[in-house]
C-alpha cells in the first residue's frame, strides 16, 4: 500500500510540476519571441466597410491615414495600445467608426466605415467640398475624384451649417428612384422667400420645392414631369412650393 502510495504521489508531483513548467515555458518562449521582433507588426491593413471598393475621393484620406499609422510598424503586436490607436484614427475627420484587431504574429486590421457623403459644396475659393449628415464639411477633394451627388451652390450654404444640414434632409426626403429623384439632381439653392431650389441633370429645369412636405412634393414633381415627357413639353421651371397644385412654367413663357 505504502509503495503504491509513494507512485501515485510521485505521479501527482510531476504532473503538478508538469502544469506549472508548461505555461512558463510558453510564456518564456513568447517573451523571446517578442523580444526578437516575431511579433513586430509588419503589415497595416486599412479597409473601408460597407463599401464594396473605397471611392476614388476617399484614396488620398486613406493614404494619408496610413502615413500617420506608420509610426506603429515595427512596434510589437502584443504592446501597441488599440485605444491609443483608435483615437488617433477617430480624429480623422471623414471617419465615422473604426474597429481595430490583432492578426498574429504581425498584422494589425483596421476596419474604418467613412462618414456617408449626401452632397458637395462648391466654395467661394473653388474646392469641393464633401459635406455629410450633419451638414459637416469634409476636406477638399479633387473634383475628378468627386461623388456624383447633388452640388450646393451659393455662399449661403458656406457660411451656414445648419442650412447645409437641412438641404440634406430635404435631399433625404426625395425618393432614390424616378423621374424626380436624388439621382435626378444636380445643384441645389436656397433663398429666403422660396426656400430650396433644384436643377434637374438632364433637362435643366428648376424645381422649387421649398422647405416644408418635401415628400409629398417629390411625389407630384414626379407625375408632372412624366406628363411633360409624355407630352412633348419644354419646361423652364415646375413650382411645387404650392399647398395643393403644381405649376409649370414653359420655356415660351415670360
Amino acid at each position: 500500500m505504502n509503495k503504491l502510495f509513494q507512485i501515485l504521489k510521485s505521479k501527482w508531483a510531476r504532473l503538478v510540476l508538469a502544469l506549472f513548467a508548461i505555461p512558463g515555458v510558453v510564456a518564456y518562449s513568447l517573451f523571446e519571441m517578442d523580444r526578437n521582433g516575431f511579433f513586430n507588426v509588419d503589415q497595416l491593413r486599412i479597409i473601408v466597410v460597407e463599401t464594396p471598393e473605397a471611392p476614388q475621393y476617399l484614396k488620398p484620406w486613406m493614404k494619408s491615414l496610413d502615413s500617420k499609422l506608420e509610426i506603429y510598424r515595427g512596434r510589437s503586436l502584443w504592446k501597441i495600445d488599440l485605444n491609443e490607436v483608435s483615437r488617433q484614427i477617430m480624429s480623422e475627420t471623414w471617419i465615422e467608426d473604426v474597429q481595430l484587431s490583432r492578426r498574429f504574429p504581425s498584422d494589425l486590421n483596421i476596419a474604418v466605415r467613412p462618414k456617408e457623403v449626401h452632397s458637395l459644396l462648391m466654395t467661394k475659393a473653388g474646392p469641393i467640398r464633401p459635406v455629410v449628415n450633419s451638414g459637416e464639411m469634409l476636406e477638399p477633394v479633387d473634383l475628378r475624384e468627386s461623388p456624383d451627388l447633388p452640388l450646393m451652390s451659393g455662399e449661403v450654404f458656406e457660411k451656414n451649417e445648419s442650412l447645409r444640414k437641412k438641404a440634406i434632409a430635404a435631399l433625404k426626403e426625395i425618393p432614390e428612384q424616378g423621374s424626380f429623384s436624388r439621382k435626378s439632381i444636380s445643384e441645389i439653392r436656397f433663398d429666403s422667400r422660396d426656400g430650396f431650389w433644384m436643377t434637374l441633370v438632364k433637362s435643366g429645369i428648376k424645381v422649387k420645392i421649398g422647405e416644408e412636405k418635401v415628400g409629398l412634393k417629390s411625389e407630384r414633381v414626379s407625375q408632372v414631369i412624366d406628363y411633360i415627357r409624355v407630352h412633348d413639353l419644354q419646361a423652364r421651371v415646375i413650382d411645387a412650393n404650392l399647398s395643393k397644385k403644381v405649376l409649370v412654367r414653359l420655356r415660351k413663357d415670360p
